[in-house]
């Protein structure tokens, strides 16, 4: 029986292909984004689920308070982890991260020209490491590779890009300016694309921290487990209760914490991060880029209405098709079919169709994540592999599956009902019941689209907002060059003047930190009232002419005159420092120390407040030191004419001073703007959504009206007969459609607003909405459908009368 009602199925697909290839293109879209949106999902869900003892690892993070400071970091201080080694018979092992970001690597040193190359992912790593974390050893031995000083670990990837075709064991490296050069001991597995845990590079010993080892003064040692500079991972017995932990962690603190916590008023609180909750945890400092619980919420649900979208097509054409097939339904009642044989049969073709739309959607896929753009836009690695991935496999026949079931269920309960007498006289001509529901999907499918339309562009609107608000300074035409003082020396004021003398050069300067990439924090104490009280402030450390260079406006009181290496004794402060600390609008002349200093700095001015985060948080206090040793980061505004030779000029005066590393510069705005990345990875998701829902609604459209259309030829030609024009025949049928349009739009943009106020919420700073941000698109999508149905209503409108009588 299955044989045949599969037979029956192709039978109907080539009796009606245009009906039939609508029904495959809507499916095929859907389950597309199924297999895609599964994808998305399982790298998502398993990040760091690849290593075997993911179960028992944990990152230790501490939130500290204190006076005038309160964060949670996800950062440890060194001495922490050795200390919980020795003191808690729990602590299985412990692996330290300590990162490197931007560093030069030079390899081949045996020969007179080695080659360079800058790496971000270089990490400094516990010999523990490969015996916490699961990596597959392509070369060299798991064993004693990262034990002792002078080791490298390479993943595939760097090897090859170091050493080509050449077995990387054995071979040397140089990190940075080290002298001590790496000898590479193994090379392991690329990491994933989903685990938090990025580098390239591992390399063996943790420095410990040589300001610490030198003190003798209690306190000052308790203040080094207050200085928290790096990640600390923690492997603990299987099912264990973190809450042991907490409550034993009184005693470290009373031993370790407490000297220089009294002092501060300060208290220290740690939390275990289960390996895998990591990727989702938010509002930690120092913490990698991580995941967004929201978003994967957000795109699963609109990934789920993009499935049912199709599925409510497939519905739609088919209850509308059943006057067409109510003959035969009769026919095969007299012939012995029971109600049940005829609910198989009609739900057999929606299975068929579905499994067809799958071979189809396998392909898209394959275009999709092989052939365009879609992986680097929302920055993964997502690749179909079913043999490999039994999850994807199982998973796609599932939504293939569930995809044919609940577009034919309707269908296979609907059509065969239809009652044999008047089937086989021809007066059977559609039950309200089904008219009803097709109206009604109409609704919710025009609902979806418009939703999905508003949001995408509230959100382009936000973004684009964010680009190009005011942030308080001025981020174009700046170049950006990463300055190693131990290569340049005391040469720095030297190579500004030379790049200066360019006349496409406007001004430079040198800072510790860069407003929206990266700034520094500092404990200060600060005058309040007659008292001097500790204060934890953002601060940006800056050589001369950093004002001018960058932009910033003087509200009250001066800018910052050149200092000698004797004088740092005055700063700035920005508005909103100025009012947290008590200031008001006049903070001229407050004094400020640094926490271990005893002399007084003078505040000399203050800024207009300016964005050195992104938009997401509100502007915190800031203090600008001057400072002569300022390094860290040369910036150098530029005119923006003729930029390549600019930049030429900038490079011969760097590799002149600096022959050691690769010339590297950016831009300042675009590194300013990478901050909105996770926000414009969600909107190139909610964008390529969109369109595929209008295609989807459009699609069901196209067929649902060339249907009613064929129903009503006879009553159109009559019109025409009656002398109606074609005009007066487009918005007699189109109305129709246009009501259930709208009212689509009446649901769906209420919804939108609370959305995207939901969303808007995470940004400090938000676009003033307006009116056509909703009213636009809701409209364009309104032309759409209308159009859809013109084009079928205009092609009958145009046809011979006579034809449409004829037929009857």
């Amino acid at each position: 029986m299955l044989k045949n009602h599969i037979i029956f199925a192709i039978r109907i697909f080539w009796k009606d292909k245009i009906y039939s290839i609508l029904n495959i293109l809507g499916l095929t879209l859907g389950i597309s984004v199924g297999i895609i949106l599964l994808l998305f999902l399982q790298n998502e869900l398993t990040y760091d689920g690849h290593h075997e003892k993911k179960d028992q690892i944990y990152r230790l993070t501490i939130h500290l308070q204190a006076q005038g400071a309160d964060f949670n970091t996800a950062v440890t201080a060194r001495e922490l982890a050795p200390v919980l080694k020795n003191e808690f018979p729990e602590v299985l092992n412990y692996v330290r991260f300590d990162t490197w970001s931007n560093v030069m690597v030079a390899t081949h040193l045996d020969r007179e020209n080695p080659a360079r190359y800058y790496e971000d992912e270089i990490v400094d790593v516990d010999s523990s490491y490969l015996s916490v974390f699961s990596h597959e050893i392509i070369e060299g031995d798991k064993k004693g590779c990262l034990t002792g000083p002078g080791k490298a670990v390479l993943t595939e990837s760097i090897a090859k890009k170091f050493f080509k075709n050449e077995s990387a064991i054995g071979q040397v490296i140089q990190i940075g300016n080290e002298e001590t050069k790496r000898t590479v001991t193994a090379v392991i597995s690329d990491l994933p694309d989903n685990s938090h845990l990025k580098y390239k590079i591992l390399l063996s010993d943790i420095e410990r921290r040589g300001w610490l080892d030198e003190q003798t003064d209690p306190e000052r040692i308790s203040e080094g487990y207050w200085n928290p500079d790096l990640y600390t991972y923690l492997m603990l017995p299987p099912n264990y209760n973190t809450e042991d932990f907490n409550q034993k962690f009184e005693g470290i603190y009373d031993k370790y914490f407490k000297a220089f916590g009294d002092r501060i008023g300060g208290s220290a609180t740690p939390l275990l991060q289960p390996l895998e909750d990591i990727h989702f945890t938010q509002g930690l400092t120092e913490d990698q880029p991580n995941g967004n619980m929201n978003y994967v919420y957000t795109f699963s649900t609109i990934g789920l209405f993009l499935i049912l979208l199709a599925c409510i097509n497939y519905m739609n054409l088919a209850t509308a098709r059943s006057v067409y097939r109510a003959g035969e339904m009769g026919i095969r009642k007299v012939l012995g079919f029971t109600r049940l044989n005829l609910f198989w049969s009609v739900l057999t073709e929606a299975l068929v169709l579905s499994t067809l739309a799958m071979i189809f959607s396998i392909a898209i896929c394959y275009i999709v994540l092989y052939l365009t753009p879609f992986n680097s836009w929302i920055d993964k690695d997502l690749s179909i592999s079913f043999l490999d991935n039994p999850v994807l496999l199982v998973g796609s026949l599932l939504i293939t599956l569930l995809v044919g079931l609940v577009s034919g269920i309707y269908p296979a309960l609907y059509i065969p009902a239809v009652p044999v007498v008047s089937a086989l006289k021809g007066a059977f001509i559609g039950q309200s019941r089904g008219i009803i529901l097709r109206k009604a999907l109409i609704i919710f499918q025009f609902a979806i689209s418009i939703f999905v339309i508003v949001i995408t562009v509230l959100m382009d609107k936000q973004i684009d907002y964010m680009r190009k608000v005011d942030v308080g300074f001025d981020t174009e035409n700046v170049v950006v060059i990463d300055i190693r003082r131990r290569n340049f020396g005391d040469k720095i004021d030297v190579i500004r003047n030379e790049i200066n003398a360019h006349p496409n050069v406007l001004s430079s300067a040198t800072s510790w930190g860069v407003p929206g990439i990266e700034l520094g924090g500092q404990v200060f104490r600060v005058q309040s009232g007659d008292e001097m009280v500790q204060k934890n402030m953002n601060t940006l450390f800056v050589g001369p002419d950093y004002l001018e260079t960058l932009g910033f406006e003087i509200v009250k009181g001066e800018g910052l005159r050149n200092t000698t290496s004797e004088e740092t004794s005055i700063l700035l402060v920005n508005e909103s420092g100025a009012k947290e600390l008590g200031w008001g609008d006049d903070p001229i002349h407050k004094r400020v120390r640094f926490f271990h200093g005893d002399t007084d700095i003078l505040v000399v001015g203050m800024v207009k407040d300016f964005n050195f985060e992104s938009l997401h948080n509100k502007i915190g206090p800031v203090f600008i030191v001057p400072t002569p040793n300022a390094g860290g980061a040369l910036q150098i505004r530029v005119n923006g004419q003729d930029m390549q030779a600019t930049i030429d000029h900038i490079e011969q005066v760097i590799t002149k001073f600096d022959t050691k590393n690769p010339f590297q510069w950016r831009f300042l705005d675009a590194e300013f703007n990478a901050q909105y990345k996770a926000d414009e990875i969600q909107h190139q998701l909610l964008s390529t959504l969109s369109y595929i829902c209008i295609v989807i609604s459009l699609l069901g459209l196209v067929g649902l009206s060339a249907f009613t259309v064929s129903q009503k030829a006879k009553e159109i030609s009559i019109r025409k007969t009656l002398g109606a024009s074609i005009p007066n025949v487009l918005v007699s049928f189109s109305k129709g459609y246009l009501k259930l349009m709208i009212l689509a739009a009446i649901i769906a943009i209420p919804i939108a607003d609370f959305v995207i106020v939901d969303w808007l919420s995470e940004f400090a700073y938000q676009m003033k909405q307006q009116w056509w941000y909703y009213a636009i698109p809701t409209l364009i999508v309104l032309l759409f459908g209308l159009g859809t149905v013109s084009i079928q209503v205009l092609k009958a409108a145009k046809a011979n009368p006579v034809d449409g009588l004829r037929s009857e």
